[in-house]
């Protein structure tokens, strides 16, 4: 099979290993699963609470009953781990010091994946602590300030020393860092709002989001929002209107000029908005602020008729004489903001139309050993997309100072294509994982958070939703005899023979039916190593124990409680990919190696096995028989098939008392 990418990595700017985390997650391997998140991305707590999540949007479980709470994942991993001290990067030391301008997230990972690979990195931040704009405009009900400065501390222990207070271009010069370091790395953000001409300059109550954030974030809220009127339809104007909300206004209206198909800001921002108050005017632009006495009072907008334009781009065409007048008495400006034009061409560097950098990749031209990253580099967008940004220009200064090519980029493999209609209506359904918020009445009243994460048995279950896309069944043609036993028992019809099987990926379900079933041991699964699964039951000390062979998705309670059965017997538990991808030989094997019993432990019909019960029924009636002939009692091996929790913990502790009283 070829090496095909899940499209949730896919999606991913960060490149985040997500399948192999969420698959850490189902089995437990909760440090596991923080290692991947983090190996991309030095931010994962932020990004665990504020990520938009694409890799959701293209999760292919979204084809059956709804996508993977990745997210929510996430963050469950970072909040059983994170807190831990994660074991010093190796270093490789080059000789070598960069400078880094900014210390935003792109800023930060640039300079993270710099020190990890031997550089000596200073950061210089103009403002008083790092973060950017994490720390300067992101509302603290949605990115709790203790989870940024948890991972800016984890990158300072990384290596990276960082100055605050220390303005480039002020108290120092971009010339004198180019000629002390090796490499600068630019990443000073989009400070510099774009706003509209709507007169009435200087009244009291207009602010630009930027402003009217960062004063909520410092305790120093604006005064008289009562009425306010939020103009722009992305996630910083819906963050500006919660905001507004949250300070006590009566009354708050976003206003945008596209329809809300058409808005920049993710569907969830825009509910959360509406669901705690906020009320949305779409298809009308800005005109004027009204003002009376130096105070606002109004805001005249006018009916767009078309937002953009035959190329897709944003040129709003206005209705004549369509206009109306909004009542208010604070206007927020959420209209954009662009990078700091004038600070870019006193260092030196060429700009274009936009007041953008020109790079050659990330290399800015018109300035020496210069690099650009973030916004300033890629325009406006999540954190997660600073952080990618961050690991390029990171891996091209590296190739830069080193004078070689940076390594060849794994994310540049297909994707597992869509789920096939007839596969995804035979997978069995499963409820998404829905962490719990307060009711929008009560979030209004606070600045805390209102979301919680997932407890440990809903993260299990979510993570068990995985389709483990790109990493099922693959066939070695030199053994396949074609004799269609994987055809007759796949239960999503995925096989296909003509000279040989083949298993398409993007069909595959992993539920390794194929592989346990094949007479010539020519089908395998990606996810399974089964040589490792025999080596460890061979190492394991199995005389007198009970080996238990669990579905994935039994629940981890269910088996928790028995580090010892009834009548002092070990357990020692072995989980599958689903109960239906026991191989015979692993229960002989365990015999073999001096176990009192086996029990082969399934779970509910929801399993990715299918209808494979008589499969196995049957496997694990053959394997009896043989025992039988062996000279063992039949109950040495059970099947145990558990419909509900209570039920798997009951016919368990029944198995392991049986053999208890032999």
């Amino acid at each position: 099979m070829e090496n095909l990418l899940p499209p949730c990595t896919a999606a991913c700017p960060a490149g985040t290993d997500v399948r192999g985390y969420v698959q850490a997650i189902a089995a437990k391997d909760y440090p596991a699963a923080f290692e991947l998140i983090r190996a991309r991305n030095p931010f994962p707590s932020v990004c665990a609470w504020i990520c938009p999540h694409p890799c959701e949007d293209n999760c292919r479980r979204g084809a059956v009953d709804g996508p993977l709470a990745i997210r929510g994942l996430k963050r469950f991993a970072v909040e059983v781990c994170g807190a831990q001290r994660r074991p010093e990067r190796i270093k490789r030391p080059l000789g070598k010091n960069v400078a880094v301008v900014g210390a935003g997230p792109a800023g930060l990972t640039a300079a993270y994946e710099l020190a990890g690979q031997g550089c000596w990195v200073e950061v210089f931040e103009r403002r008083d602590a790092p973060g950017g704009q994490l720390l300067a405009s992101v509302p603290v009900f949605r990115l709790p300030r203790e989870v940024l400065r948890r991972d800016v501390e984890k990158i300072a222990a990384a290596g990276v020393k960082i100055n605050c207070g220390v303005e480039v271009g002020k108290d120092i010069t971009l010339d004198f860092l180019q000629k002390n370091y090796d490499a600068v790395v630019l990443s000073t953000g989009l400070w510099s709002p774009r706003v509209p001409k709507l007169a009435a300059g200087g009244a009291l109550g207009v602010y630009t989001a930027l402003d009217f954030l960062g004063r909520a974030n410092r305790g120093q809220a604006p005064p008289g929002c009562c009425r306010v009127v939020v103009v722009g339809g992305g996630d910083v104007a819906m963050d500006a209107a919660r905001t507004a909300l949250r300070l006590g206004a009566e009354r708050v209206l976003v206003v945008c000029p596209e329809g809300r198909s058409e808005m920049p800001a993710s569907p969830r921002e825009i509910n959360d908005a509406l669901e705690e108050g906020a009320l949305l005017l779409t298809g009308y632009g800005p005109v004027k602020v009204v003002a009376d006495g130096g105070r606002v009072t109004g805001l005249i907008v006018q009916k767009v008729k078309c937002a953009f334009d035959r190329e897709g781009k944003f040129n709003p065409v206005f209705e004549a004489g369509r206009t109306k007048t909004l009542t208010c008495d604070t206007v927020v400006l959420a209209t954009g903001q662009g990078p700091e034009e004038k600070f870019l061409r006193a260092c030196g560097l060429e700009v274009d139309e936009r007041g953008y950098p020109r790079l050659w990749g990330h290399k800015a031209l018109g300035a020496e050993r210069t690099f650009v990253c973030g916004e300033l580099a890629c325009g406006p967008g999540p954190a997660v997309a600073a952080v990618a940004s961050g690991l390029r220009a990171a891996a091209e200064v590296l190739s830069f100072l080193t004078e070689k090519l940076p390594p060849h980029s794994s994310r540049e493999a297909d994707t597992v294509g869509p789920l096939p209609p007839a596969v995804a209506a035979a997978v069995p359904r499963r409820q998404r994982a829905k962490p719990p918020v307060l009711p929008p009445e009560d979030r209004v009243k606070t600045f805390l958070p209102y979301e919680q994460g997932l407890g440990e048995e809903e993260a299990f279950l979510e993570a068990g939703r995985c389709l483990q896309c790109g990493i099922g069944a693959e066939v070695d043609a030199a053994k396949c005899v074609a004799c269609l036993t994987c055809v007759r028992l796949c239960p999503y019809g995925v096989p296909v023979v003509k000279e040989r099987a083949r298993i398409p990926a993007e069909g595959c379900q992993a539920c390794g039916t194929c592989a346990a079933a094949c007479p010539a041991k020519a089908i395998t699964l990606r996810s399974v190593d089964s040589s490792l699964l025999e080596e460890a039951l061979d190492q394991v000390l199995l005389k007198g124990a009970v080996v238990v062979f669990a579905c994935r998705d039994v629940r981890p309670g269910h088996l928790k409680w028995y580090p010892q059965g009834p009548g002092g017997a070990r357990v020692h538990t072995v989980r599958l990919t689903s109960a239906a991808s026991l191989h015979p030989e692993w229960i002989l094997r365990s015999f073999e190696g001096g176990a009192a019993g086996v029990a082969v432990l399934a779970c509910g019909p929801g399993c990715r096995c299918g209808g494979n019960r008589k499969f196995l029924a049957k496997t694990v009636e053959r394997v009896r028989e043989l025992l039988v002939q062996a000279g063992m009692p039949p109950q040495s091996l059970a099947l145990i098939e558990a419909e509900s929790g209570e039920n798997a913990v009951s016919l368990l502790e029944g198995y392991l008392q049986t053999l208890s009283l032999r």
